[in-house]
């Protein structure tokens, strides 16, 4: 439905009499914004919001803003002076990432972690590997070897 001269026209008197907007819309087939669109495109008087407000607006930022106690941790200045203050000097400490001196033993799990009796193995470690010598037989296993025992394995089967 469009706007015509009377519809304008019974706008004009339902608004008059102070009907809701709401109201004005279900009589004449509108919806309420394409009311109060069309009374304001026509200049008809504004009217108060429906909407109640406060008499006095809460200050938003005291509301955020939280109240921080004073606290008075200072010593008085006479203290402070009279107190002589040790010389210190700053030693940077300098650490050799590449050569690490800290020669721990062999890493190889004994147990299991979860167990009370769980601990590494300690022996002295071969070379720069993390294992002893025993235990490097066992970690570091050469390619052909493996390759060999599992041919020797398929045959069997």
């Amino acid at each position: 439905m469009s706007w015509n001269d009377d519809n304008v026209a019974r706008l004009r008197e339902l608004w008059d009499q102070g009907l809701p907007t709401a109201q004005i819309g279900k009589l004449l087939g509108f919806t309420k914004n394409a009311v109060v669109g069309k009374a304001h495109r026509i200049g008809l008087e504004r009217r108060p919001s429906p909407i109640r407000r406060t008499a006095v607006k809460p200050d938003r930022k005291k509301a955020r803003s939280p109240i921080v106690p004073k606290l008075n941790f200072e010593t008085s200045k006479e203290v402070i002076q009279n107190t002589p203050r040790p010389q210190q000097s700053f030693q940077p400490i300098v650490k050799n990432l590449i050569t690490n001196n800290n020669k721990r033993g062999c890493e190889w799990p004994e147990g299991h972690p979860d167990e009370s009796g769980f601990k590494f193995c300690g022996k002295e470690r071969f070379e720069e590997k993390p294992y002893c010598l025993e235990h490097c037989s066992v970690a570091y296993v050469i390619p052909e070897k493996e390759d060999s025992e599992r041919q020797q394995v398929s045959q069997r089967i």
